[in-house]
């Protein structure tokens, strides 16, 4: 629990400062309502010594109290404005921290964690810190407050009244925190499967066509509530056991306040204090009482609470892989010149490796181009010049310097992708071409357009550069996404372009209008294609063929068509006779 407390006040950073001035206006504020009951307490000895005698002294008293609790007010008023100052500050910087570390966090962590799953971590840990952050303040810290003040009082005012609350306290909260403790894997168990529900339904929507198509809508809503049903039972058996315990808790409670009130009634009757000191006590320990139990209740939902807030401590304490150095390189011209020593790779440390051994060189401003079988390393090579993963082994070089050298977002910013699947924003197409680019201006945009032969198609839509694509641009065929992908690659202006399968899923019209795009923008800059249609390669400087993580071959297109019994022969030929694609 130290733990927890500890990585909540460094989640609160921004707002430390103010939770402390917050602490000690609490702080007095609950001194400020012993005030009244304590001038009563006065008032009643008086009347009951003197009776109406003192009626200068009662009115004073009387107007004192009136003072009390307006003063109370405006403190209270004051308090009030400063908690939820802290609370719309905390609600507004945790979901901007959070999306902010999820976009610097390396790829293989995104690779690895379920897309659901992410915005359900986030949306019910920045949730559940809120509420905890708006108990802490509203009922935890004034009720602990008043606990410790009302104990105190009761010890300066007779001794004797304490020793209720020194009995009754510590068995309470113990039976409150053995309950809890029976309940966390649970609680666990069920955040769990809140994440996976909503990983679920994230993955059913996005992927709604296959859903559709293959006619398993009923499936996918059977395991839908599947989960949901894990976590009606957890949350109904926690819930359950809760609020069984809220019959010994109220015995205690009821305990500890008649065990208050016998003892003030002995010791009056004794003589050993005064009527007045039993209605101040009796007032302030039935306050004090009443604290304890919502303290109780409060602890429930702190315990419920934990491990949300703790997995959104884990994402906030989660660190990127890919580490990018403090003073790294920022020359002013890269010229484009990749070269790979023999580099070895494996994802996610499995034994497997996607590359083993590869060693290669493409100059400045020339074409290179890998080939080979699915699952031969030919991405993995796109991977580790864009420094999403470091090699396990080997050394990455662009322009004769490590990657690892580079200050990250410098050498990326020299580099553009056109990948399989071109990544579009639920935005408009121009936004869509200007993502690299957000200043480009209109005229850059459709310029970038009309290289990548798409600027017809764009001025064909509704409304032209204006249009809105939809989610995953699900209103543009596949090669307009392509052909968009394309442009947007343009406008970045790279030193390095990289083709991966830019063209494998599409149809031969739409093929021809990309391999002219290409062709247009592959000069003047270092150009690497990935590609399985060997037509797409044949002009290339240099062609590289990967089989099983290893380079195997390396020649022009003239020099390994005329290879007897090599892999890129062979692909040739069976591409030409039509076998495969």
């Amino acid at each position: 629990m130290h733990t927890f407390w500890k990585n909540l006040w460094q989640l609160v950073g921004p707002s430390q400062n103010k939770i402390k001035g917050l602490t000690f206006l609490l702080a007095f504020y609950e001194l400020i309502k012993l005030v009244s009951p304590f001038l009563l307490k006065i008032i009643i000895d008086t009347l009951t010594s003197s009776g109406i005698a003192e009626l200068k002294l009662l009115l004073w008293l009387v107007a004192g109290m009136l003072a009390a609790e307006e003063f109370q007010s405006v403190v209270g008023w004051v308090t009030n404005r400063l908690i939820i100052k802290v609370i719309l500050e905390i609600e507004y910087y945790l979901p901007v921290s959070a999306q902010k570390k999820m976009m610097f966090l390396s790829l293989g962590y995104h690779e690895r964690e379920n897309t659901g799953n992410k915005i359900t971590k986030v949306q019910r840990g920045v949730e559940h810190i809120t509420n905890l952050i708006e108990n802490l303040f509203w009922e935890i810290l004034p009720t602990c407050l008043q606990l410790v003040i009302t104990v105190v009082t009761l010890f300066f005012v007779d001794w004797r009244f304490s020793v209720a609350f020194f009995v009754f306290f510590p068995v309470f909260f113990y039976l409150t925190y053995r309950v809890n403790f029976k309940l966390k894997s649970r609680r666990q168990e069920m955040h769990r499967k809140w994440e996976e529900a909503s990983g679920k339904m994230a993955q059913s929507i996005l992927n709604i066509n296959a859903v559709q198509s293959f006619v398993q809508e009923e499936r996918e809503t059977k395991e839908y509530q599947g989960i949901r049903d894990v976590i009606l039972t957890n949350e109904s058996y926690v819930w359950n056991k809760v609020m069984n315990f809220v019959m010994t808790r109220d015995f205690i409670i009821n305990s500890g306040r008649l065990t208050t009130l016998m003892m003030g009634i002995w010791l009056v009757y004794n003589g050993l204090t005064t009527i007045g000191t039993l209605v101040f006590v009796f007032t302030i320990s039935e306050k004090a009482f009443f604290s304890m139990f919502r303290l109780s209740r409060f602890y429930d939902r702190i315990e419920h609470s934990l491990e949300p807030v703790e997995r959104f401590i884990s994402l906030a304490k989660e660190e990127p892989e890919i580490k990018n150095p403090a003073r790294g390189l920022k020359p002013k011209n890269i010229k484009g010149e990749v070269e790979f020593q023999n580099v070895a790779f494996a994802y996610h440390g499995g034994q497997r490796k996607a590359l083993n051994g590869v060693s290669f060189h493409i100059p400045a401003g020339s074409r290179a181009a890998f080939v080979g079988p699915s699952g031969g390393g030919k991405t993995t090579i796109a991977r580790l010049i864009y420094r999403h993963f470091d090699p396990f082994f080997g050394r990455v070089l662009l322009d004769g310097c490590s990657l690892r050298d580079y200050d990250l977002y410098h050498f990326r910013r020299a580099i553009a992708i056109v990948p399989q699947e071109v990544e579009i924003f639920s935005a408009r197409v121009r936004d869509n071409i200007a993502y690299a680019s957000p200043g480009a201006s209109l005229s850059e945009i459709k310029k970038a357009a009309q290289i990548a032969n798409a600027d017809e198609f764009i001025n064909n839509l509704k409304d032209g550069y204006d249009t809105e694509v939809g989610e995953r641009g699900i209103r543009l065929s596949g090669g307009q996404r392509q052909r968009v992908g394309i442009a947007r690659a343009i406008l970045a202006k790279p030193k390095i372009l990289i083709f991966d399968e830019a063209t494998s899923n599409l149809d031969s019209y739409s093929e021809k209008l990309i391999q002219e795009a290409m062709e247009r923008v592959s000069q003047r800059r270092t150009v690497i294609i990935i590609a399985h249609r060997l037509s797409t390669i044949r002009h290339a400087d240099q062609i590289f063929v990967l089989e099983g993580g290893k380079i195997i071959e390396q020649g022009s297109h003239e020099e390994l068509s005329n290879v007897r019994g090599g892999l890129y022969a062979k692909l040739l030929k069976l591409q030409n006779t039509g076998d495969v694609d």
